[in-house]
């Protein structure tokens, strides 16, 4: 063997080498961008679980906020009802004075 089948043959295994290493450094370089890809999903996951509310648990608070609108409305209502009773009476007891005055 001559030194210059020597010196190919270094050639070629430190090519190889270097081949081998670019790819390795390749499939790593690939590798983290996936992992930080899926980091990235499983935050977002995670903070949805965290911050909404299921859907079973929201029901049972509108139905008693339902209840809470229904029982102010009606207790408006009643209060209106009261007012009007009492505009009319102080109505009532004004239009005979008034009648008295012009007459």
């Amino acid at each position: 063997m001559s030194s210059g089948d020597l010196a190919t043959i270094i050639g070629l295994g430190g090519t190889l080498i270097g081949i081998i290493v670019a790819i390795v450094a390749q499939y790593r370089a690939t590798a983290d961008k996936i992992q930080k890809g899926d980091d990235a999903l499983h935050d977002r996951i995670n903070r949805v679980r965290d911050e909404y509310v299921r859907r079973i648990d929201l029901d049972g608070h509108l139905a008693r906020l339902d209840t809470s609108v229904k029982e102010l409305r009606e207790e408006t209502r009643e209060g209106t009802r009261e007012t009007n009773r009492r505009l009319d009476q102080v109505l009532a007891a004004l239009a005979p004075a008034s009648r008295r005055s012009t007459s």
